[in-house]
């Protein structure tokens, strides 16, 4: 194994890892409030594993063949769960204090 495959391998592991340990917090955070933002969240942590774990497995087992195609996928997965950590900052549920502004703010926006 080349030191650029050990590297990459190194780097995706800590990728995951950091990964798992944010899904579980989210899956926590869900399990604890019921909040669909919370399950954004978790969605788009889990594509960050998918993409962190597959990714390389495709390349090795491919011997890297098509690079091209592996980018593709890699970087779509990454948007897929981007979006969703950004959707789940975003999510309003009526009756939670998700979005919350103080009185006094919020009666200076509505001046």
């Amino acid at each position: 194994m080349e030191l650029i495959e050990g590297l990459y391998l190194l780097t995706t592991t800590v990728l995951a890892a950091a990964g798992l340990t944010l899904l579980a917090f989210a899956l926590s955070a869900y399990h604890d409030s019921g909040r669909t933002s919370m399950a954004w969240l978790a969605v788009g942590f889990g594509l960050l594993v998918v993409a962190a774990v597959t990714t390389p497995i495709a390349a090795f087992r491919t011997g890297f063949a098509n690079p091209e195609a592996l980018l593709l996928v890699n970087t779509g997965l990454y948007a897929a769960s981007t979006v969703l950590v950004a959707g789940s900052l975003a999510v309003y549920e009526p009756g939670t204090r998700e979005f919350v502004i103080s009185d006094t703010d919020l009666t200076e926006f509505q001046n």
